[in-house]
């Protein structure tokens, strides 16, 4: 089950980047291609260790943790 979870993220990430990435080229938008592509492989990567069943830290518990440690 866990290869198809993997299979539809990667298809569902081609599909966005398929459909804004011609866009982007077009308008002649190259920061925004970069950051537009850094920022999708960031959340299928991460997307893709969730489904696999991978513990991808929270970073929320890490801002708990500092402002547990300074006492507020």
């Amino acid at each position: 089950m866990r290869m198809w979870t993997t299979i539809a993220i990667l298809a569902v990430a081609a599909a966005i980047f398929w459909l804004e990435f011609p866009r982007l080229k077009k308008a002649g938008k190259i920061k925004d291609i970069w950051f537009f592509s850094i920022i999708l492989f960031l959340t299928t990567t991460v997307s893709v260790l969730e489904s696999r069943g991978v513990n991808v830290p929270n970073p929320l518990d890490s801002i708990q943790a500092f402002y547990q440690a300074i006492g507020l």
